[in-house]
């Protein structure tokens, strides 16, 4: 009997846009936050309790050390007194 073959795919900066929720591993505990920022060099998320503003590549070492995760998840998650520009859908 042959077993079937898996398909495994990794996350990469690529898939991160603003609205992304994503859950951080940090040193002292792990947080959701919400992507605000995406260009051609950097990703931003903010949230409650963490914030990061990472190239992509170190966007893909976060990922690849699961320490940032996406999460499928239509909340934002940012501080109260983040702009409502970034709130708006």
């Amino acid at each position: 009997m042959i077993a079937p073959r898996r398909s495994s795919f990794r996350t990469t900066a690529t898939a991160l846009f603003p609205g992304t929720t994503v859950r951080y591993h940090y040193r002292t505990g792990d947080s959701l936050a919400t992507v605000v920022e995406r260009t051609d060099r950097f990703v931003t998320f903010v949230g409650s309790d963490c914030d990061g503003r990472f190239t992509h590549d170190q966007i893909d070492r976060l990922l690849e050390d699961d320490r940032l995760e996406v999460v499928l998840d239509d909340e934002m998650h940012l501080p109260d007194d983040e702009p409502e520009l970034l709130r708006s859908d």
